[in-house]
């Protein structure tokens, strides 16, 4: 989307740094961790995004497409498909075939230089977002950062139309809200990930698509997830040389993005956690069995 080849071209300098490894597991989805406890649980699902409790949490609702920009074609090539299996596992509709890119990860030598240069090209991908806001982006210390451009639908699935001048929406729609159900669901139309190209040395293709599709499916914070003590792929660019890194998403990842998909978002984030909760000691269940 917002024409992608151009975008393309705009980060496709020769690298500065080591691309990621070119050696690669098994092209089985291979997740590593451990047993779940419920209360392990309710913390892991609470740490990964800040969304309060009467917010709504946000997913994609139509087919997912990943694109890589700013590696090396195999390489690229390599991301996008594991990015694409994941999503499968996850219970997160693909695209076709040749469909445009709506999950995008950009390796750029400086981050913070590549989202303004993004920025000043295509301002669509900031849509919805202050100048403040995008500033932040471009100024974060941490090697990642990750966005996603929304839209809003009614409970119904119909995309709610806005008035004019960036007024508010009107909503349609036949299912009207509740104390635990919002009468709306927020929609990825798509999400950027940007990383600092040095970050990705010695990594392997499986593991920057693993991190990358946790970063992107949902909004997440690694230094959120770091607190949870879960073991999560998301903390992998922030890991001690001397520290083991997950060779793979783990159980606790996969679970959360499958509870994340399986569950309505129409419902207060609250609500929906609890109900992501369940479905996710379920999953942790048969993976230690």
């Amino acid at each position: 989307m917002f024409g992608f080849a151009l975008l393309a071209a705009l980060f496709t300098a020769a690298p500065d740094t080591p691309p990621p490894a070119s050696s690669q597991p098994a092209d089985d989805i291979i997740v590593e961790g451990v047993r779940g406890q419920r209360k392990r649980v309710h913390q892991f699902v609470k740490a990964l995004d800040d969304i309060p409790s009467f917010g709504q949490i946000g997913k994609f609702h139509s087919p997912v497409c990943p694109a890589v920009i700013g590696l090396p074609a195999e390489q690229s090539r390599r991301i996008a498909e594991r990015m694409a299996r994941v999503a499968a596992s996850a219970g997160i509709r693909l695209g076709e075939a040749g469909c445009a890119p709506n999950v995008i990860l950009i390796a750029a030598v400086g981050k913070g230089s590549a989202i303004e240069a993004l920025n000043h090209r295509f301002p669509a991908y900031f849509r919805g977002m202050s100048n403040k806001d995008i500033r932040k982006l471009a100024s974060a210390t941490e090697p990642s950062v990750a966005w996603q451009i929304k839209a809003l639908l009614s409970a119904d699935g119909t995309v709610l139309k806005q008035t004019p001048l960036g007024g508010p929406v009107i909503n349609e729609g036949t299912n009207s809200g509740s104390r635990v159900r919002a009468g709306t669901m927020p929609q990825f139309v798509s999400s950027i990930v940007v990383v600092e190209r040095s970050a990705l040395t010695g990594l392997t293709t499986t593991q920057v698509a693993d991190f990358t599709a946790m970063r992107a499916f949902a909004r997440t914070d690694p230094q959120r997830a770091a607190g949870s003590g879960a073991p999560t792929i998301l903390t992998i660019l922030d890991k001690g040389e001397d520290q083991p890194l997950p060779i793979t998403l783990t159980h606790w990842d996969l679970g959360y993005l499958k509870s994340l998909y399986a569950t309505s978002n129409d419902y207060y984030a609250s609500y929906q956690r609890g109900n992501m909760e369940h479905t996710m000691r379920k999953e942790l269940d048969k993976a230690g069995q």
